[in-house]
């Protein structure tokens, strides 16, 4: 009784009822094959062991004689006649108490679900009328998923009093056991998968299990049953044959179709399969509902046991199949809620050599790439595959699959399968679309150098045809964008030929035009161009070029955030086009999170943006989502954690997106490790930033910390070239405020001119440049020394202190801190509030920023730099962490860290 521990329980407490005097009624049912037969056999044997007087019969299907299984369990007659079947039930009851006047009884009654309607009603009449005397009933019948009389008759008997106990399907442990004691080994788990088709009923598993020992379909060693053969065993076969065998032929076609749709379906796929309407399946899914093979949900049909489903299957002939695996995945794919599932079956209703069907798995293609680029991939490379490498068709297909791959982000998949086709022959114009595509593939990895030479071996066909022409200059454009007068020119040509081109290269050409205005520091001529391009994308193709992503992105570079977000709500899917770009959305709102000091929202939202995109990213994208993740983790106080983000960052974006991160990453270091750090790598990171203005705008704060570093660094030549470059950035820039307040924030470090810094304090829009201009404001004020600066001093700094609290920004508040300590005002830097005295929620803010620092392996020394505390604060603060955590070592330390973050 593997696994019916808790119904054997209940027989066992209904035996016992029936020895005290209290006789109960138990109605057992299950599916057929869940072994309730057994249950009734071991009953008997048991009652029979207690001295019970056992009254046992069935019912059987075809049997003409009413009440029969009680008559012949009793030992009773049959009536002569129809006038005579009033009285039987009085007979058997009589026979009933007479055998109950000896002791107690226990009447089994097998297969109710085939008994008579006199049958029933003598059970009813009997188990009722019996109650003063010692007789307890135990019968069973099979749910058939119908309505049935028997199945009223327990309905009513359970209203009445009696207990209901179904026999569900085995659960996972039972299976092993049954599998164990019949193997004599445990089963390995792909065993165990292959038992688990049997749905845990019993009937099935152990024929499964048997079939599998008798026909040498398991292999033993080390303890271990493995399966050598996943073939199913005839004798499944044949018992589920012979479980079949009482259905319609109708309802066996049916079957069959629907098998082939899968092990669920629904009925309308099944009707259209078959070409007939809905209501003519009906019949036939009555009478497989009604045999068990199939059980109904909300909103689906599905076979009862995966080991039906899968001997019904294969019992199709392979041509058969495959012929109604087309035909269904025809009829699907025209659903778009149903790509995957006719992708599924296109692949299997298609074979190699059969050009008909490849020509239309070919179409197929065509339609579903819009829609839904990972199913299309699939069936590209599917089609591949089923095509030799002398066929004709074969040079299209690796076109198409190489698209589709792209098209669903399998990036490195595509450039490797378009990459080995440049080892076959091919013609002339096929290998220049072919050399398109992988200069896309590669400019989405941020290959750039590749991709231009890609695209340059495409434009060097001769007699290319204009639409092919225009994507080879497209790609062109898009992988050397932003490095030189070259592709300003070739874009500036582009333009004013407009008429000459698709809509597609003039778009591109206007935003190559763009961000080559930005690169120059021309910011307002970048956003008009970039509009152009805007209202140039009319056509699908041209909108693949993503306009709108450029305009989006440069303005949130001029710090103009709500513009970039309306442009990006207005561009719908017409954004993205590729899982490459997936992250986008999520990286600008991070920058704009940044910008607004909201530090920890702008980290979630950049891992949020690297998590989505595909691959490396897009070159414009590259390096964005870990600048914005490291300045921001930089910010709230994880100096290590910023680095480590830094450090990571694999670094093969366009110059356009390197020059932010070179600018992030030199002020993690700095922060880490001091300015001098930074002696050897800072002109030429100078240079760079300088190269591409736009980037002390996109942080304007950027500009005052190269002069702050130059000054630290004794290199007044950079921090002068600095000021320079940011006030003209400026003066060609009278619109953008940002570039206003970042020269008077440079200016006024490089000068020494509080009123400058003053101004910037004012100017700048985000809080975080705003508290570091009044931060540099106060450290000038401290150098003044009378009694009334002193007092403008430390409220200065006050207020770059609120600031930076109100942000979250712990380093800098520690920071400011310590300069006011230096002045011997000391502010709180905890805030007070109701703790427990030991564990971990009984740390202040500062002990746990020491420990987290002291679990990252750092010193004391180390620590008190990173909080601008001094190494025997640091000590103070760990005392007390080991006091209240209830240990004694750094070790212990970090481990409780380790498991909390766990």
């Amino acid at each position: 009784m593997r696994g019916r521990e808790r119904e054997w329980d209940t027989v066992l407490g209904l035996l016992k009822a029936a020895e005290t005097g209290r006789p109960r009624v138990l109605l057992v049912e299950g599916e057929q094959g869940t072994g309730k037969s057994l249950l009734i056999e071991e009953a008997a044997r048991a009652a029979a062991a207690r001295g019970l007087t056992l009254v046992s019969g069935r019912a059987r299907e075809l049997s003409l004689t009413p009440a029969e299984p009680l008559l012949s369990a009793l030992g009773e007659p049959p009536p002569a006649d129809a006038s005579q079947r009033p009285w039987i039930v009085e007979r058997m009851g009589s026979n009933l108490e007479r055998r109950a006047g000896a002791g107690p009884v226990l009447v089994c009654l097998d297969d109710l679900h085939w008994a008579d309607h006199a049958t029933l009603a003598a059970v009813q009449a009997l188990s009722g009328g019996l109650g003063r005397h010692p007789v307890a009933w135990l019968l069973t019948r099979r749910v058939t998923g119908r309505g049935d009389v028997a199945g009223r008759l327990f309905d009513l008997m359970e209203h009445d009093g009696a207990e209901r106990c179904p026999l569900g399907p085995l659960g996972d442990d039972a299976l092993i056991e049954i599998a164990i004691d019949m193997l004599g080994a445990m089963p390995d788990p792909g065993l165990v998968a292959l038992a688990a088709g049997a749905g845990g009923n019993p009937y099935l598993l152990t024929e499964l299990l048997a079939g599998l020992r008798d026909e040498g379909a398991v292999r033993i060693s080390g303890g271990r049953a493995r399966l050598s053969s996943a073939r199913l065993p005839e004798r499944v076969r044949a018992g589920v044959d012979h479980r079949l065998d009482g259905l319609s032929p109708r309802a066996r076609h049916l079957l069959t179709v629907s098998a082939v749709l899968g092990r669920s379906f629904a009925p309308q796929d099944a009707a259209d399969v078959l070409g007939v309407p809905p209501a003519t399946i009906v019949p036939g899914l009555d009478e497989a509902l009604a045999a068990g093979v199939l059980a109904d949900t909300p909103d689906a049909i599905h076979f009862r046991h995966e080991l039906i489903w899968r001997v019904i299957v294969g019992s199709v002939p392979a041509p058969v199949r495959q012929a109604l695996h087309r035909q269904i995945g025809e009829l699907l794919i025209t659903r778009q809620d149903a790509i995957a599932s006719a992708v599924s079956h296109l692949v299997h209703g298609v074979r190699a050599g059969d050009g008909r069907a490849l020509a239309r798995l070919d179409q197929v293609i065509a339609a579903v790439l819009p829609r839904s680029p990972p199913s299309a991939a699939k069936l590209a490379m599917h089609a591949l595959e089923l095509t030799g490498a002398a066929e004709p068709d074969r040079t299209e297909r690796t076109l198409t699959a190489v698209r589709a791959l792209s098209a669903a982000g399998r990036t490195d998949e595509a450039a490797r399968l378009a990459r080995a086709a440049f080892s076959r022959p091919m013609p002339a114009l096929s290998c220049a679309r072919l050399r398109c595509l992988l200069s896309e593939i590669l400019y989405l990895r941020g290959d750039l150098e590749e991709a231009a030479e890609e695209a340059s071996e495409a434009l060097a066909e001769p007699c290319l045809p204009g639409g092919l022409r225009d994507d080879a200059e497209l790609a062109l454009l898009a992988s050397r964008t932003g490095i030189g007068a070259g592709v300003r020119d070739r874009a500036e040509a582009i333009v004013s030929t407009a008429d000459d081109h698709g809509d597609a290269l003039v778009t591109g050409a206007f935003v190559a035009l763009a961000l080559a205005a930005w690169e120059a520091g021309r910011l307002g001529k970048g956003l008009a161009l970039a509009g152009e391009a805007v209202r140039h994308a009319v056509s699908a193709e041209a909108r693949r070029v993503r306009p709108r992503l450029v305009l989006a992105m440069l303005l949130t570079d001029a710090q103009r955030h709500g513009a970039a977000r309306s442009v990006l709500a207005s561009a719908g899917d017409d954004l993205l086009g590729h899982p490459a770009w997936a992250g986008a959305p999520a990286i600008l709102s991070a920058r704009a999170h940044l910008a607004a000091g909201r530090f920890r929202d702008a980290a979630t939202e950049a891992e949020a943006g690297l998590a989505a995109g595909s691959g490396p990213g897009p070159q414009l994208l590259a390096s964005s989502g870990s600048s914005v993740l490291a300045a921001a983790t930089l910010r709230t106080g994880d100096v290590n954690a910023a680095h480590q983000i830094a450090d990571g960052t694999e670094r093969r974006a366009s110059a356009y997106a390197q020059a932010g991160f070179a600018l992030v990453a030199a002020q993690v270091n700095e922060a880490r490790e001091g300015a001098r750090s930074l002696a050897e790598t800072f002109g030429p990171l100078c240079a760079e930033v300088l190269r591409h203005r736009w980037t002390l705008v996109a942080d304007p704060a950027a500009a005052a910390w190269l002069v702050r570093t130059a000054r630290a660094l004794g290199d007044r030549p950079s921090a002068e070239r600095t000021v320079a470059a940011v006030e003209l950035l400026a003066k060609d820039n009278p619109d953008f405020p940002a570039a206003h307040a970042a020269a008077a924030h440079a200016r006024g470090l490089l000068d020494g001119s509080p009123g400058s810094l003053e101004h910037a304090a004012g100017a700048h829009t985000g809080p975080w440049p705003r508290a570091s201009a009044t931060e540099d404001l106060a450290l000038l004020l401290v150098t003044y020394g009378d009694a009334g600066a002193r007092r403008r001093t430390v409220a200065t700094f006050d207020a770059a202190l609120a600031a930076y609290e109100a942000m979250g920004a712990t380093r800098d508040a520690a920071r400011v801190r310590r300069r006011l300590r230096r002045l011997g005002v000391r502010r709180r830097h905890w805030t007070h509030t109701d703790r427990p005295v030991s564990g971990w929620a009984s740390l202040t803010d500062t002990e746990r920023a020491v420990s987290e620092l002291v679990a990252q392996g750092l010193t004391n020394r180390q620590v008190a730099d990173q909080l601008f505390m001094s190494a025997h604060t640091v000590a103070f603060h760990l005392r007390h962490v080991f006091r209240k955590l209830e240990i004694g070592s750094r070790v212990e330390l970090t481990r409780l860290i380790l498991q909390r973050s766990a």
